[in-house]
């Protein structure tokens, strides 16, 4: 599946061309310093592979390579709640850094929320940002997305503490 935007970027489902570009993008300490620890650090080929086989399995797709002028720039997608919460979709996205400043990951956020709410029955999509990712909170701001709630002290990254900030768009509301 391929979703277009303007400026030549794209959301594209995960494919064996991404591959060789997305390990050495992906293993950034930059990158993982404002993802989950979840997400892999050092970001190794097995760890591609392993992510774009794992996405090839979703129809409709909920994650997607952003490209930029036909070469990957990142990636966006969501988990989506469970049993009561199965009306949130959790959002999540990173942009490698040549790409950064750009303004895609602005682009590539409001093309994402506009497919999701099309393609799946949710009410809202939320994203968690650390304290410390202002340029996050910003791409969040442009792309729709209001400030919802402040989770002190509800992070602990690199033996730091933090507070999360919750940015929220909820169906119908934008």
């Amino acid at each position: 599946m391929i979703i277009t935007g303007e400026r030549e970027i794209r959301l594209v489902s995960w494919n064996e061309t991404h591959f060789h570009q997305l390990y050495p993008m992906a293993n950034n300490p930059k990158i993982a310093m404002n993802l989950k620890d979840s997400y892999p650090q050092p970001y190794t080929i097995h760890d591609a592979r392993h992510w774009i086989e794992h996405n090839q399995k979703f129809n409709p797709p909920q994650n997607f390579a952003v490209e930029f002028e036909g070469k990957l720039a990142g990636s966006i997608g969501s988990e989506r709640g469970k049993d009561e919460l199965r009306t949130n979709m959790e959002l999540g996205f990173w942009i490698g850094e040549p790409y950064w400043g750009k303004g895609i990951a602005t682009e590539a956020v409001k093309l994402y929320t506009k497919f999701i709410f099309e393609k799946f029955d949710i009410e809202r999509i939320f994203a968690q940002v650390y304290d410390f990712n202002g340029q996050s909170m910003n791409v969040l701001e442009k792309a729709g997305y209001f400030p919802e709630a402040i989770l002190k002290k509800a992070f602990i990254k690199n033996s730091t503490v933090g507070d999360i900030f919750q940015y929220v768009n909820i169906r119908g509301e934008q």
